[in-house]
């Protein structure tokens, strides 16, 4: 014969027990008690990010072509090629052109400057992407506006930036 069970051991079938729902209430606790500092804040977004470099003008998208994979299988050395439409003279020329990876440690990769002596404002570079992620080019020209690409890329073996 089996010896029955009494109520009070009894464990409901669908539900936590208390110890269960204690130890989870501590957990969330002692989390929401840390300092915001050392709380992970969210990276900052891709507009948030242009606009600072644009000082808040909202770049067009038109006379830059931006030539980079979509598929990469090392994050460690990514190929781009950027090209703005310019004619270069001292009126009309590009001044700088900024390339920025959203999800990078450091999103501000790299910052190209030109002059109408560059000739072309015509870029190749390698880059490091930490993941897979948007990738933005924002181009600053002479006239004050500005005009920008960008492009999604999948990262399957990422980089290892962490600081530097």
């Amino acid at each position: 014969m089996s010896s029955p069970i009494s109520p009070a051991c009894a464990r409901p079938e669908a539900g936590l027990s208390r110890r269960e729902v204690m130890a989870a209430g501590a957990a969330g606790f002692a989390l929401a008690a840390l300092p915001a500092s050392t709380q992970a804040a969210a990276p900052p977004a891709l507009a948030e990010l242009i606009a600072r470099v644009t000082e808040g003008a909202v770049p067009e998208r038109s006379k830059i072509s931006f030539d980079i994979p979509q598929l990469v299988e090392n994050g460690n050395s990514v190929d781009v090629a950027i090209l703005v439409e310019s004619p270069m003279t001292e009126a009309d020329h590009v001044r700088w052109i900024h390339v920025i990876a959203e999800k990078n440690p450091f999103p501000d990769v790299a910052r190209f400057h030109l002059t109408p002596r560059s000739g072309r404002a015509d870029i190749r570079a390698t880059l490091r992407l930490a993941t897979s992620q948007k990738v933005a080019v924002v181009a600053s020209l002479s006239s004050g506006g500005y005009v920008m690409a960008d492009a999604d890329i999948v990262v399957t073996l990422s980089a290892c930036i962490d600081g530097g």
